[in-house]
């Protein structure tokens, strides 16, 4: 039988295996290495987004979120300027009673929730509406981070103000940490700051960062080689939320190299105590007023046009001036509750004052006008006598009715 040319010619090719077109894959592999290559040249090469802000020595804010394994303890709020090498902190407590838009409704909880609720776009939105202000950057850290990177620098060392002891039965831990020179591990990094106990707790807390902040602007070679590591960088940031960039923390370690003592600030929002369903809450003055003027302050501050802000530990004496017994320690026990340091209370040498006075001892008109405003007065003097080692005398008129000048 013979073959059909034409058949052999027009078969169908769908059994043939095709030829392996080399020059293709070659084309295939020289493009993914063009793409890969040029992904690493972005991102080896490209500016850091900080160092953008720095060299045109723009203001850099940030939310920054401390965590304590399923409950947030302290937000800090952070403004540095890179032209005047300050840097400054505002904590708002955990206890910080706000409005919350969640997804779902609006509710009002506190700090120590916000975060692992909703998560960090809740917190942002919450804090820009409480301060009116945005932020540029923000961080969330655990306080076993703090653990993890103190034990890879095999410790640190502190000068420590207070002698702190103290059963933290909520951590189930035992804080003791002695007063002057210390080494601490991270375990004992992760007590210091944990403490806040008893009514100078929340100084005590601000000191205790500040201590441990300083601790590694001391160490700032060490904590870059860590960065730079690998797997030391891989271990810090394992559980850490942030939306800064690798070089952007290489940045701000080589940033704060020049940054002193001095130059470092930290203080706490004001507010006052409240109690709801046998609850206690803080809830900022004034829907937030003083934490904005506060934040002006601040920033004011850090561009040097303004003075130092006022520092958390103001110092309060009040006397009582009016004819009615008892509103003294009234008023004492109404400004406890807004946090101040009541150090004196008792009566004025007489009792015919007309009208409520506020007095301020220490060339500080606005701070005197803030706490005359609490009480609704009108009357506020400066008369400087740094003797008596107040910040703000008090006299209580007749005008005064419970907790405020009619």
């Amino acid at each position: 039988m013979g073959v059909n040319i034409l058949d052999i010619k027009y078969q169908s090719d769908t059994n043939r295996k095709p030829d392996f077109d080399w020059a293709s894959v070659l084309m295939i592999f020289i493009a993914i290495g063009i793409i890969v290559g040029a992904i690493f040249f972005i991102f080896q090469f490209r500016e850091s987004a900080v160092a953008r802000l720095i060299e045109s020595d723009s203001m850099i804010s940030a939310i920054i979120v401390e965590n304590n394994s399923d409950k947030t303890e302290t937000i800090y709020l952070g403004f540095y300027n890179p032209g005047r090498d300050k840097l400054a902190f505002i904590a708002i407590p955990a206890r910080t009673r706000l409005k919350v838009d969640y997804e779902d409704r609006p509710v009002y909880d506190i700090i120590r929730n916000i975060y692992f609720k909703g998560g960090m776009p809740v917190v942002k939105k919450t804090i820009e509406k409480l301060t009116t202000s945005s932020f540029d950057y923000y961080l969330v850290y655990d306080l076993k981070d703090v653990e993890v990177l103190v034990d890879l620098l095999d410790g640190i060392e502190i000068n420590s103000l207070y002698n702190l002891n103290y059963a933290d039965r909520e951590n189930d831990i035992f804080i003791r940490i002695h007063k002057g020179h210390v080494a601490l591990d991270g375990s004992k990094a992760k007590e210091l700051l944990l403490y806040k106990y008893g009514d100078s707790g929340p100084q005590i807390m601000l000191d205790n960062h500040r201590l441990f902040i300083e601790s590694l602007l001391a160490r700032d070679d060490d904590v870059e080689t860590l960065v730079m590591h690998r797997k030391a960088y891989a271990t810090l940031v394992e559980n850490i939320d942030t939306d800064l960039s690798k070089k952007d923390m290489i940045v701000l370690i080589n940033e704060f190299r020049d940054l002193n003592s001095s130059r470092l600030l930290f203080y706490r929002m004001f507010g006052k105590n409240t109690v709801i369903k046998d609850e206690k809450f803080i809830t900022p003055i004034e829907n937030g007023k003083w934490l904005k003027e506060r934040i002006e302050a601040v920033k004011n501050f850090l561009n040097d046009d303004g003075p130092v802000p006022i520092g958390d530990e103001v110092k309060i004496e009040i006397l009582n001036g009016s004819s009615n017994p008892g509103q003294a320690q009234s008023l004492r026990n109404y400004f406890l509750e807004y946090g101040f340091n009541v150090v004196h209370y008792g009566n004025a040498l007489r009792n015919d004052y007309e009208k409520t006075i506020v007095i301020d001892r220490v060339g500080r008109p606005s701070l005197a006008k803030k706490i005359a405003d609490i009480v609704n007065c009108r009357e506020v003097y400066t008369r400087i006598d740094k003797t008596l080692l107040v910040d703000i005398t008090i006299i209580i008129g007749n005008d005064f009715e419970g907790k405020y000048v009619r």
